[in-house]
C-alpha cells in the first residue's frame, strides 16, 4: 500500500493571519490544503490519505473533502507541538506495514506536479527514500547567531529542498523512534524527515521537483501563487496529454 500523509495542524504564525491558519487560506477560492487532496487524490500511486490536522478543523476538512470529491481520506491525526511530532502522529495512524511507502505531504504546497509524485515511485522501487529538490540558484550563508557569517556555501553543489518526499513506512517509522529516544538529539529542532533517516545510516535519493512547488509562508507568497496557478495548470495539462491521464 502507498499512503500520503497531509499536515496540516500548523498555525501559521509567520503568515501574518491570526483567525485562519494559512493551509485554509483560500487561493483562487479554493481552501490551499484541497490543492494538495487533489493532488494525491489524482495521482494512481497513491492509495489512502491521512490527514493530520487539529479537532477544531477536522468538520470543516471533512466538508471540504466532500464537496471537492475527495475519497482517499481515510483517517485523521492530531498535530503534534512541532512537525516531527505531526508526522509521527499521521504514521501511527496509517494501518502500514515496513515496506509499504509514505509520502509526506505539506497543504502549503499547493502546486505539486504528477511528474514529480511519479517520479518518486519510480525511484522508491530502488530505494528506501527519496526527497525532492531544485538546485539551488544562490550561494547560501550559514550563520550561527543570524548576525556575523560564519560560512558561505557555494551554489554548485547545493540543492533546495521541497516537497514531497516518500519513505519506506519501517525506515521512516525507525527514523522518528530512535530520535525520540535519543535524549540529546531529541532536543534539537528537526523540520525534515529526511535527517531523520540519514541519522540512522539510509541513503537519501533526490528527485528533481521544479519551480512551481513553492511553499506559502508569508502573505506576498500567496500573490505568487495566484499568479503561477494558470502556469501550473497549463503544466499539467501538458502533461496529462504526454500520459495519456
Amino acid at each position: 500500500m502507498n499512503y500520503a500523509v497531509v499536515l496540516a495542524g500548523g498555525k501559521g504564525q509567520r503568515f501574518g493571519n491570526g483567525k485562519i491558519a494559512k493551509q485554509f487560506v483560500e487561493l483562487t477560492g479554493v481552501p490551499m490544503i484541497v490543492y494538495s487532496l487533489r493532488t494525491a487524490e489524482k495521482n494512481k500511486n497513491i492509495d489512502e490519505i491521512c490527514v493530520v490536522t487539529a479537532e477544531t478543523e477536522e468538520k470543516n476538512v471533512k466538508d471540504w473533502i466532500k464537496k471537492y470529491g475527495i475519497t482517499k481520506v481515510k483517517y485523521f491525526a492530531r498535530p503534534g507541538k512541532e512537525r516531527q511530532q505531526s508526522v509521527y502522529n499521521g504514521l501511527l495512524a496509517l494501518p502500514a506495514k515496513a515496506r509499504d511507502t509514505v509520502m509526506i505531504m505539506t497543504s502549503v504546497c499547493p502546486f505539486v506536479s504528477q511528474r514529480t509524485i511519479n517520479s518518486h515511485y519510480e525511484k522508491i522501487k530502488e530505494y528506501d527514500a527519496t526527497i525532492t529538490v531544485v538546485k539551488a540558484t544562490d550561494a547560501i550563508t550559514f550563520s550561527n547567531d543570524g548576525k556575523k557569517v560564519n560560512r558561505t556555501l557555494q551554489k554548485k553543489k547545493l540543492y533546495i529542498q521541497q516537497g514531497p518526499q516518500v519513505f519506506r513506512y519501517g525506515v521512516l517509522m525507525l527514523g522518528h523512534k530512535m530520535y525520540m529516544e535519543d535524549e540529546e538529539y531529541s532536543k534539537t529542532d528537526v523540520t525534515e524527515d529526511s535527517e531523520l533517516v540519514l541519522n540512522i545510516g539510509v541513503e537519501c535519493y533526490m528527485v528533481m521537483g521544479d519551480r512551481f512547488c513553492i511553499k506559502v509562508t508569508y502573505p506576498e507568497d500567496l500573490a505568487i501563487a495566484e499568479s503561477l496557478h494558470p502556469l501550473f495548470l497549463e503544466q499539467e495539462r501538458k502533461y496529462d496529454e504526454q500520459n495519456h491521464q
